[in-house]
């Protein structure tokens, strides 16, 4: 079974979690639902096929990239950042 987004796809998006990415151009992000397992860039586990995660693209030095980062890693973020603001 797929996992769950606890977000709306916007708010993985614009989360920020992959800010500090300035060597990377023409980055994009996006919610994505994966045709094969990937790793997750964050914890390391692995992101199975059919789940969501969130895929960062771009260029560095030239040549492509991308990541891929598990929601529940993001909802993580997304809640620590939640408690930050609740301060």
């Amino acid at each position: 079974m797929p996992n769950e987004m606890k977000h709306k796809p916007e708010d993985y998006i614009n989360s920020g979690f992959y800010s500090g990415d300035e060597d990377i151009k023409n980055r994009t992000e996006k919610v994505v639902h994966c045709r094969e397992s990937h790793k997750c860039s964050k914890c390391k586990t692995e992101i199975a096929n059919g789940d969501y995660s969130l895929r960062e693209t771009g260029f560095m030095d030239g040549n492509p990239v991308s990541c891929y980062t598990c929601l529940p890693c993001i909802d993580k973020w997304l809640d620590e950042l939640q408690n930050e603001e609740e301060k």
